[in-house]
């Protein structure tokens, strides 16, 4: 039998052995098999897994986005325009969180405004002071 040890397959994909033991018992790559002396070996298979989980979770996705697509990729391939459709709606997840974090900046940047205006209330400037905010 031939494959990789767990430490050697870790190595050479440049991931945490709790990693590829988290990966495996989430059902992301394939369950290695065993040497006659117990021993996990990996194929190359899994190494191309891995470098799929890396380059998806490089590109925003999740585990479990991976996951779901690691499983129906297991039962039909993913056409193009799927796998297009998909990129976009996560792209548009992104956009929606950018918006909502700008959202917070004017709020911070209104609120910064807000309490360095001058004729602050007594209470404003202790806070201020306080928190060591002081102009």
């Amino acid at each position: 039998m031939s494959g990789y040890l767990r430490g050697q397959i870790a190595k050479i994909a440049n991931v945490n052995i709790e990693t590829l033991r988290y990966y495996e018992n989430y059902g992301l790559i394939s369950s290695p098999i065993r040497s006659e002396a117990g021993y996990r070996l990996y194929t190359e298979e899994v190494l191309s897994q891995i470098t799929f989980i890396k380059n998806a979770k490089a590109c925003g996705f999740t585990l479990k986005e991976i996951k779901k697509a690691l499983t129906k990729s297991a039962d039909t391939p993913i056409s193009v325009d799927d796998f297009i459709a998909v990129i976009d709606q996560k792209r548009e997840r992104i956009h929606s969180e950018m918006a909502k974090k700008e959202e917070t900046l004017t709020r911070l940047a209104e609120l910064r405004v807000h309490l360095l205006a001058t004729g602050r209330n007594p209470e404003v400037q202790e806070t201020l002071r306080i928190l060591k905010m002081e102009s």
